[in-house]
């Protein structure tokens, strides 16, 4: 029998391997219907069918042949039924709008999984990049 972890770590690791093989049937099959997803850019998706579109368009493009590895996953249980996963991932072989390869990225990837019918789903999504060297201000 798996540990409520180990089946939240499974959904984390599905996303990576599904965005690998630019499946987006697959990403939009690891999201509740009513999930949201803010990306790295602030653009925010309502839905599980606007969660897919948006990334349908993204791999057709700029991230088609990318590689997205999660690095590292930490997650938390507020409530047994809710869990908050935050991954450290990296992002390789991905282009520019124009075509042109651009550098690595790291990012932290944050995901709302609940259970649901005995199966944890992402509902609520929110993706950061790393920028290396730049300091917040003092509060």
């Amino acid at each position: 029998m798996s540990t409520p972890i180990a089946e939240v770590e499974r959904v984390i690791a599905a996303f990576a391997e599904a965005w690998k093989g630019d499946d987006m049937e697959a990403v939009a099959g690891l999201c509740a219907f009513d999930a949201e997803f803010v990306n790295v850019v602030g653009m925010w998706w309502k839905g599980r069918a606007e969660i897919k579109v948006a990334h349908e368009f993204t791999h057709a493009t700029m991230f088609k042949s990318s590689r997205l590895t999660i690095l590292e996953t930490s997650v938390r249980f507020p409530t047994p039924q809710l869990a908050i996963a935050r991954s450290r991932w990296l992002l390789e072989n991905h282009v520019s709008p124009d075509g042109e390869p651009l550098p690595a990225r790291n990012g932290v990837l944050v995901n709302v999984l609940a259970l649901r019918d005995g199966r944890w789903s992402i509902i609520d999504a929110q993706n950061t990049d790393i920028i290396e060297g730049v300091v917040s201000r003092p509060q």
